[in-house]
């Protein structure tokens, strides 16, 4: 039987279209994706949460097809993004710059090289 996630404990919004989603970490080891955060029965991924209250997410195949125990199915937030171009990922900062002048190394003085 699957269950339903929180309303909305680990929901966020999309820097682009303002919906909500929750991060989940997979398919692939080491992947974060954007989940909707309600839950779809049109989805074709099966979430669940794990001990350490992180959300995981599997494709449901052709060996699993249905969500299993404790699962719902979800839809990645990027096929459903209405927010412009999906293809680039959204910069949360910019990038950091090098200093233009080096500080000076212990036991120089400022603003005077070394000797």
């Amino acid at each position: 039987m699957p269950t339903v996630p929180h309303p909305t404990r680990g929901v966020s919004t999309c820097n682009r279209c303002g919906a909500r989603i929750r991060w989940a970490t997979g398919p692939q080891a080491g992947q974060r994706t954007p989940l909707n955060a309600l839950p779809s029965p049109a989805g074709g991924l099966a979430a669940h949460t794990n001990g350490l209250g992180g959300l995981v997410v599997r494709v449901l195949d052709a060996d699993r097809p249905e969500p299993e125990l404790l699962e719902w199915k979800a839809v990645a937030h990027w096929s459903s993004c209405t927010g412009g171009n999906t293809q680039q990922p959204v910069r949360s900062r910019p990038a950091r710059r090098r200093p233009a002048v080096q500080p000076p190394l212990f036991g120089q003085q400022p603003g005077r090289g070394a000797r």
